[in-house]
């Protein structure tokens, strides 16, 4: 999992489809939470790679900001 991108209203993160194989979703989506708190982003979209099916993105918005 990497971040493609990084601002104060939005972060998205990368997850390839091998490593949710590997890891399982829940997994993956526990290391999130971790970082990126239920309390201060809402999930806007979890959508795969129009360039590349094996790339999923999890796009996060702030909380804060969108108040």
């Amino acid at each position: 999992m990497r971040v493609v991108q990084k601002t104060l209203e939005k972060i998205v993160l990368e997850v390839t489809s091998k490593e949710i194989e590997d890891e399982g979703f829940d997994t993956i989506w526990d290391k999130v939470r971790k970082v990126y708190s239920s309390e201060d982003y809402d999930i806007y979209a979890i959508r795969v790679s129009e360039k590349n099916e094996d790339i999923i993105f999890i796009e996060l918005l702030n909380k804060k900001i969108k108040e």
